[in-house]
């Protein structure tokens, strides 16, 4: 069973994803690769953010820190690529948002099944 200190992630794989510019949405730059997802916190069940992305070139992309240059390159593109995919009005975001569902209640009930089991069998174990 998760303990509050467990933190579920999983990975999501995005191709020709479009990020928007200039209040548009930019289809001269399509974006191919994976998007960790990762809860947001018991109290935001069910709720994930991205936490790291790589691209298919190799290139990593790591959640930039509040503090971080807010002006470079990188943090901007993965504040832009994040920004699609946390949301559920695009079709990245809700295709991200049925996959960490899917995945999230998958390990719920893995790590149910293994409490459950780990309890029978020290409920069988002879008392020494």
């Amino acid at each position: 069973m998760m303990t509050p200190n467990d933190v579920f992630s999983c990975e999501y794989l995005f191709d020709e994803l479009t990020i928007n510019l200039c209040d548009r949405w930019e289809s001269g730059l399509l974006l191919y690769g994976r998007a960790e997802l990762t809860s947001a916190g018991d109290s935001y069940d069910g709720e994930f953010y991205v936490s790291a992305i790589r691209l298919d070139g190799g290139t990593r992309l790591a959640r930039p820190s509040p503090v971080a240059k807010a002006g470079s390159f990188e943090a901007e593109l993965f504040r832009r690529i994040a920004s699609v995919i946390e949301n559920d009005k695009t079709l990245a975001g809700r295709h991200a948002a049925e996959l960490f569902a899917c995945e999230y209640e998958q390990s719920m009930e893995t790590d149910n099944d293994m409490f459950h089991k780990v309890k029978r069998e020290q409920a069988l174990e002879p008392v020494a």
